[in-house]
């Protein structure tokens, strides 16, 4: 199908920024001093809308109808990877609620940072798995 490197190039962008955000995440973590609270809000902030367009950009008539199309027996998995989205989306909306309350990043708001962070680049592997399957490319990112 003519389309097909394009739901590639467009999947590998999309999720190049996700990585982009996720590194400014994981890397303000690290360094925020107590200080930095605002900082480290701000980011949260940003990261949430982009992951949240990022996940309408694969559900609502994006490459995953694409590939819900031309393999339906992988109907299942991406229902569960959608399933992923909310829990993610979940997840990242606890973790802004808890930083947005919190007078200091302590140690178990980090831990709980770098788990999410872990668990969204382990779901964006999944999907490339998936998409690879389905149309079998190369989607891998340019860094």
């Amino acid at each position: 199908m003519a389309n097909e490197p394009s739901i590639a190039e467009s999947l590998s962008r999309a999720h190049k920024a996700l990585r982009k955000d996720l590194q400014r995440l994981e890397d303000s973590i690290h360094r925020t001093s107590d200080s930095g609270m605002s900082e480290i809000r701000v980011i949260f902030a940003a990261t949430r809308i982009h992951i949240l367009d990022h996940f309408r950009f694969e559900e609502k008539n994006g490459y995953m109808d694409k590939v819900r199309k031309r393999e339906p027996r992988l109907d299942h998995a991406i229902d569960q990877l959608a399933a992923e989205h909310r829990r993610l989306d979940q997840a990242l909306d606890d973790l802004i609620q808890k930083v947005k309350q919190a007078p200091i990043l302590d140690e178990d708001l980090r831990a709980r940072t770098r788990e999410w962070i872990q668990g969204v680049r382990q779901h964006e592997a999944r999907e490339d798995e998936l998409v690879q399957d389905a149309f079998n490319l190369d989607i891998s990112a340019e860094d």
